[in-house]
């Protein structure tokens, strides 16, 4: 995914030679033509102020590029701060974005400045802004449109001057059509739109992913693995990865941990590598309807267990199912949901 030296001077791309030092932002290890120009795009809009909305599925280095933009703005000195939206529980999206004066709300024993405060100057990433709930979306569009805002449960307007970076795992689109987003926020947020393609996309750079991050694991783990060999590579290009980079990172790190050898092998793959094409490819020959159709069902709903790396409620909303539902189906088809958690 990223690096702050290129992992193969004659194929990884390190982007702009007369950039801040490396320390300063992430380098993503690439040689894909897709991904090349978006950090072209990316590198031509970091020095302006401009709002940008980053999407794509999880795990595609969405933070990662937030970053690089960080690091390579005139801001790089000043805060980075991070925010995942959806991580906190309904009504504390609020007071994290915006702080709080003392005795706001039950519980507040102090004053607490928010994200915006402590970005001042400097750049929020908020991640999965398609979780934050209606009221924090009207509050951000103000902030966006005026750079103004008060603490919860305060009367002392604020101003701070903070570069917005958004990212989503979903169509904000469909959010707005469903009435769950505001749609003159996301024209706020749309300025500078950057789209990261799925590792499914990129698979030339797989086999420079996995030597960085082998490299990097067992520096950090004091193992001596010096590579993977041609079987195991093989799976690894044959297979989807729905979780993207972060699944591959996650991947090796359990064979670099439990290796016996200094060169990892396709024993050393992981099951739902090796034989996702098994749960995957719905064979509908020489059946009746009720097991071609017990085959079509199995084949979707692992595909969406893999896109959402088995997280029930993210599965039931993608395929419209109640979660009580999906629990029955995937009962009734033998499909168990916590294989595919990675």
């Amino acid at each position: 995914m990223y690096s702050c030296t290129s992992a193969n001077s004659g194929a990884a791309t390190r982007m702009g030679a007369s950039s801040p030092r490396c320390a300063d932002y992430p380098e993503f290890i690439t040689q894909n033509a897709q991904v090349r120009r978006l950090l072209a795009q990316a590198d031509r809009v970091a020095g302006f102020p401009a709002t940008v909305l980053l999407t794509g599925e999880s795990g595609t280095g969405k933070e990662v590029l937030a970053r690089r933009l960080h690091g390579r703005s005139p801001r790089r000195r000043a805060s980075f701060v991070r925010l995942n939206c959806a991580s906190l529980p309904e009504g504390v999206l609020e007071s994290e974005l915006f702080g709080h004066e003392k005795g706001a709300f039950t519980g507040a024993v102090r004053q607490r400045l928010g994200r915006f405060e402590l970005a001042d100057r400097g750049t929020l990433f908020l991640d999965e802004i398609g979780a934050a709930d209606m009221r924090v979306q009207l509050r951000l569009l103000r902030v966006l449109q005026e750079r103004e805002f008060e603490r919860v449960g305060g009367v002392e307007t604020l101003r701070v001057d903070v570069r917005i970076i958004a990212a989503t795992n979903v169509d904000l689109r469909d959010e707005i059509r469903k009435g769950t987003f505001r749609e003159d926020l996301f024209y706020r947020l749309n300025v500078v739109p950057l789209k990261l393609p799925p590792l499914r996309q990129r698979k030339g750079d797989i086999p420079l992913l996995i030597e960085y991050f082998i490299r990097r694991l067992a520096a950090q783990n004091g193992c001596k693995i010096r590579g993977l060999d041609a079987a195991a590579l093989n799976h690894f290009l044959a297979y989807p990865w729905p979780g993207n980079v972060r699944q591959l990172e996650n991947a090796l790190e359990r064979m670099v941990l439990l290796a016996s050898d200094s060169l990892l092998r396709e024993e050393d793959v992981p099951e739902e590598i090796v034989h996702w094409k098994d749960e995957e490819e719905p064979d509908l020959s020489q059946r009746d309807f009720r097991e071609a159709r017990n085959s079509f069902e199995r084949h979707f709903l692992c595909e969406a267990l893999h896109r959402h790396r088995g997280v029930i409620s993210q599965v039931a909303e993608d395929v419209g199912l109640s979660r009580k539902s999906l629990y029955a189906k995937l009962e009734h088809l033998d499909i168990d949901y916590q294989y595919y958690r990675t």
